[in-house]
C-alpha cells in the first residue's frame, strides 16, 4: 500500500528532478568535459542514494502511519458500535442475528427474544429493498429501523440501525389530538321555524336552540361564538371531533327533540374543516362543507379533510319546502341576463335522460327562445324513458336537438351552457363541453354531491323541490313572457313533475301543486301526459318478472335484480322499485339490472330510510326517497354491495 502511494505521489517529482539534473549536466559537458562528467557522476550518486535510503525510510514511515491509522479506525468503529446511542445489529439473509451492540442487548436479549417482539419478515425485507424504512413497536417503545450494507462485496449481510422515535410519536399524537378544527353551525329553516310559532314563544324557542348548541360545544371544550341568530362558528380539537365522528354526531338527533309549533322538526347543518395548514384554509374548508350540507337538504354534518376527502353524517329528515319564491325571481332575472349576453345557448341534461331531465330542457329552451334563436338541446341516445315524448317534440318542429359531437363543434367562447337535472359533470350527456365553455348554469333538485360542478356562473339547486321541471316552471313564470308557453312545453314539464313525484304521491309540497296547476292552466292535458309513459308489452313482462323475483330483508328493505339486459333498464328498475314500495312491510326498495353498458340500480323509500345516503357510497345520488346509481359490475354483485353498505350503516 505504501509502495503504491509512494510511486503515485513521490516518484513523479523524483523523475522530474533527474531529468533536470541530466539536462544541466549535458549543458556543462558541452562546455567542459571534466566538469560535465563530474556533474553526471553526482547526479547518478544522488539517484542511487534516494533509491537506497530516502525511499526506504519514507516507505517505513508511511507503513507505520497506515498501521496506526488502521488501528485508530478500528478503535473508533468499535467505540461507535459499542457506545452508539443507536441499537445496532447485524443479520444475514435468513434473519440470523450475527452481532449486536450493548444497547441492543438491553432491549432484546437474544435472537429468540428479537423475533418474539418483531416480525422477521420486516427485517429480512431489507435485503430486497435496502433503502426502505420500517417502524416497529417493541418493549413499549417505537423504533425506526434502517439498513446499510457491511461491505460492497458482502451482500448477504445487513447492518440494522434502530432509532428510538417514541418521543416523536408522542409529540405527533399530541399535536394531532389537539389540532384545531373549524366548524360552522347553521340552524336550518330558522325563519320558517319562528314564523310557525306564536310570537310569545319565538324567543324561548331561539333560547332553547342556543342553549343546546352551546351545551354541546361546552361538552367538547370547544370555543363557540354566534355570527348571527341562526349561524355559529366553533373551534374544536381534533380528538373531540374524532369522538363525535365515532358517535355519529348525536347533536343532529338531539336537536330534533326541541318542541315547536312548526310541522317540521328543528335541525342543524354543520360544516367542518379539518387538517388545513392555516386557519384561513380551515375556514375555507368549513365553508365548503357547510355549502355542501345545505345543498344536500341540511340536517347533517359534512366534514371536509385536507386533500378533499369528504364525509357525511346524518341527513335523515325530509327537506322543508321554502314558502318564499324570491330566490326563483332572482335566478330567473340572472338567467335572462346571461342568455341575453351570450351568442349561443346549449341545454344539456344527464346521460340516459328521464322525463324530468327532458321536460326541464324543454322548459329552459322556451325561456331562451324569448331572447335568441341560437339555442340547441344536447341529446345523445334516446332511450325508452323519453322515446314517445321525444318523437312528439320532433313532430312540433319547434326544437333543435344536436348530438354531443355536434355540440362540441358549436361551442364558442361566447356560448352559455345550461345543465339541468344534474350537478355532476361526469353524469352529463357530454362532460367535455364543460371544459370548452366557461359560462355555466346549473339547475337541479338533487342533494349536492362531493363531485358537484364548482365553477358554475349561476347555480340553482333546491333539494326541497320535487323535480327540476318544477324549478324550471317557476323560472318561466318570472321570465319576460309569462303567457307564451305552448301546450307541448306545459305537458313536457308536467310529465317531468309527474314521474319524479310518482303521480304526486311522494316528495310534493304546496309549490309542486302550484306549478302543476299553472301548467294545467296553460294547456297541459293529463291524458297526453299519461300517453308519454306507455310501455311495450315485452317491457311490461320484464317488469312483472323482476317484481316477482323480489325478496324482503329485515327492517322493511326489499331487493330485486335481474340478469337480463335491456336498453331501458334505468326505467325498468325505477318502476320496479316504485312498485315494491306498495307492498306491505316495505319501507325501502332497491332494484338492479343491466343496461347497454352498465348496471342500473334504483332506490326508493317511504322516508324512513335514506336511500340517497346508501347509493352515494357506490357513486350514485338523488334524494332521501329517490336515488340511483350506475356500476360496472353485474346486477347481483351490485345488490350485494348495497346490502353490505346497509349493514355497515346499521340499516340491516
Amino acid at each position: 500500500m505504501a509502495n503504491k502511494l509512494l510511486n503515485k505521489i513521490i516518484d513523479p517529482y523524483v523523475k522530474i528532478d533527474m531529468i533536470v539534473m541530466l539536462f544541466l549536466s549535458a549543458c556543462v559537458l558541452w562546455f567542459s568535459r571534466p566538469a560535465g562528467l563530474l556533474c553526471l557522476l553526482v547526479t547518478f550518486a544522488v539517484q542511487i542514494y534516494h533509491r537506497r535510503y530516502t525511499k526506504s525510510d519514507t516507505l517505513e514511515h508511511i507503513d507505520t502511519f497506515e498501521q496506526r491509522l488502521a488501528r485508530d479506525r478500528d478503535e473508533i468503529a468499535r467505540a461507535f458500535t459499542e457506545n452508539s446511542p443507536l441499537l445496532l445489529c447485524l443479520i444475514d439473509m435468513e434473519g440470523r442475528l450475527l452481532w449486536h451492540n450493548k444497547r441492543f442487548s438491553a432491549v432484546f436479549e437474544d435472537e429468540t427474544d428479537l423475533y418474539a417482539k418483531v416480525d422477521k419478515r420486516e427485517l429480512t425485507s431489507f435485503f430486497d429493498k435496502p433503502e426502505k424504512q420500517v417502524t416497529v413497536e417493541a418493549s413499549d417503545r417505537i423504533w425506526k429501523v434502517t439498513a446499510g450494507g457491511v461491505r460492497h462485496y458482502d451482500r448477504d449481510k445487513r447492518m440494522l440501525f434502530w432509532t428510538n422515535v417514541t418521543g416523536q410519536r408522542i409529540v405527533r399524537d399530541l399535536y394531532g389530538a389537539h389540532r384545531p378544527c373549524v366548524a360552522f353551525i347553521n340552524i336550518d329553516n330558522y325563519d320558517e321555524l319562528l314564523a310557525s310559532s306564536p310570537a310569545d314563544e319565538q324567543s324561548s324557542i331561539g333560547a332553547s336552540i342556543d342553549r343546546m348548541i352551546r351545551g354541546w360545544a361546552h361538552e367538547l371544550s370547544a370555543s363557540i361564538a354566534a355570527m348571527r341568530s341562526n349561524r355559529y362558528i366553533a373551534i374544536i380539537e381534533q380528538q373531540q371531533l374524532d369522538d363525535q365522528i365515532e358517535k355519529k354526531f348525536p347533536i343532529i338527533s338531539d336537536i330534533h327533540k326541541i318542541e315547536t309549533k312548526a310541522d317540521f322538526p328543528t335541525s342543524l347543518s354543520i360544516g367542518v374543516g379539518v387538517g388545513a395548514k392555516t386557519f384561513a384554509g380551515l375556514q375555507s374548508d368549513a365553508q365548503d362543507a357547510m355549502d355542501l350540507a345545505l345543498g344536500r337538504g341540511g340536517d347533517q354534518v359534512v366534514v371536509k379533510r385536507r386533500g378533499g376527502d369528504i364525509e357525511f353524517y346524518g341527513g335523515g329528515l325530509t327537506t322543508v319546502e321554502k314558502r318564499n319564491k324570491g330566490k326563483s325571481r332572482i335566478v330567473a332575472h340572472a338567467l335572462q341576463q346571461l342568455i341575453a349576453a351570450s351568442e349561443r345557448v346549449l341545454i344539456m341534461g344527464h346521460i340516459r335522460p328521464d322525463m324530468d331531465s327532458f321536460g326541464a330542457a324543454i322548459g329552459v329552451y322556451h325561456i331562451v327562445r324569448q331572447h335568441t334563436e341560437n339555442v340547441d338541446i344536447v341529446l345523445g341516445d334516446v332511450g325508452e324513458a323519453i322515446e314517445i315524448i321525444y318523437d312528439a317534440a320532433v313532430a312540433t318542429g319547434r326544437f333543435s336537438f344536436v348530438s354531443p359531437e355536434k355540440a362540441l363543434e358549436l361551442a364558442r367562447p361566447g356560448t352559455l351552457l345550461v345543465i339541468v337535472d344534474t350537478h355532476i359533470a361526469g353524469l352529463t350527456e357530454c362532460p367535455k363541453l364543460l371544459e370548452k365553455i366557461d359560462k355555466l348554469v346549473v339547475i337541479d333538485h338533487h342533494r349536492r354531491s362531493r363531485d358537484a360542478i364548482e365553477n358554475a356562473t349561476l347555480a340553482y339547486t333546491e333539494v326541497y323541490a320535487s323535480s327540476t321541471s318544477e324549478l324550471v316552471t317557476e323560472l318561466i313564470q318570472y321570465s319576460a313572457d309569462r303567457t307564451g308557453i305552448g301546450r307541448f312545453e306545459a305537458e313536457a314539464l308536467l310529465a317531468g313533475i309527474t314521474v319524479d313525484t310518482k303521480n304526486f304521491t311522494v316528495n310534493t309540497g304546496v309549490r309542486t301543486f302550484e306549478a302543476a296547476s299553472w301548467l294545467r292552466r296553460n294547456g297541459a292535458d293529463i291524458a297526453t301526459v299519461r300517453s308519454f309513459f306507455k310501455m311495450r308489452l315485452d317491457f311490461f313482462r320484464k317488469k312483472v318478472n323482476l317484481i316477482a323475483s323480489a325478496e324482503i330483508l329485515g327492517n322493511g328493505v326489499a331487493i330485486a335484480y335481474t340478469k337480463d339486459t335491456d336498453p331501458a333498464m334505468q326505467v325498468l328498475t325505477a318502476q320496479v322499485a316504485d312498485e315494491l314500495l306498495d307492498m306491505k312491510g316495505v319501507d325501502a326498495a332497491f332494484a338492479a339490472g343491466r343496461g347497454k353498458t352498465s348496471t342500473m340500480v334504483s332506490g326508493r323509500s317511504t322516508g324512513r330510510i335514506n336511500v340517497q345516503a346508501v347509493l352515494e357510497k357506490i357513486g350514485g345520488g338523488g334524494h332521501m326517497t329517490i336515488a340511483a346509481a350506475q356500476l360496472e359490475e353485474g346486477p347481483e354483485e351490485a345488490i350485494h354491495r348495497v346490502i353490505q353498505i346497509m349493514r355497515e350503516m346499521e340499516i340491516l
